[in-house]
């Protein structure tokens, strides 16, 4: 009868270590994944970045500007981010993460929707006017006396401002499960 209850016992005990070592690879697997999810993000936003800043040096930061820098964001691929790992692995995040990790990377993730978000706004702003122009250009009227539509150019400064200040941000801050702790 001791033999068996040492066995059980024994059997016990390792199925509980096979578990924890399971939950540990599973935190690991989890937290690599989530992590190599926000370098590549951050790596196509740097790269995006750069190719939407390198060809001109710009020395005032005028409304003309930002809306020009803002016609060349929407003529550029909007890069493909995403956080399907994020998501996938939603139930493994409480016990991979702490709430300050969990609340860095949803505000990281948050950040990209935002872009994404002030992209298609643009986009869509752009569209418009040039549906709106070419209504009334196509009429036949006199293009002096047609109303002109330009919500792009209003809209467009502050959207690029939002649209910077993000990314600089993000870029700056690099990805929020590797920060340095402070």
């Amino acid at each position: 009868m001791l033999g068996v209850t040492m066995g059980l016992v024994s059997s016990e005990i390792s199925n509980l270590r096979r578990h924890k070592r399971s939950k540990r690879s599973k935190i690991n697997s989890t937290r690599t994944l989530i992590s190599l999810e926000n370098e590549r993000n951050i790596e196509l936003l740097k790269d995006f970045w750069y190719k939407l800043n390198n060809s001109e040096e710009y020395e005032t930061e005028n409304d003309e500007l930002k809306i020009d820098l803002a016609h060349k964001l929407i003529k550029m691929p909007k890069p493909s981010w995403n956080n399907d790992m994020w998501g996938k692995q939603a139930s493994f995040l409480p016990i991979t993460f702490v709430d300050k990790e969990i609340i860095a990377v949803s505000s990281f993730n948050h950040c990209l929707d935002a872009l994404k978000s002030i992209y298609t706004k643009l986009i869509d702003l752009d569209t418009k006017d040039r549906e709106y122009n070419s209504t009334y250009a196509s009429s036949g009227a006199k293009l002096s006396t047609l109303p002109r539509s330009n919500r792009f150019k209003e809209e467009a400064p502050s959207l690029w401002d939002e649209f910077e200040k993000i990314t600089l941000n993000l870029i700056e801050n690099g990805n929020p499960l590797t920060k340095r702790k402070k």
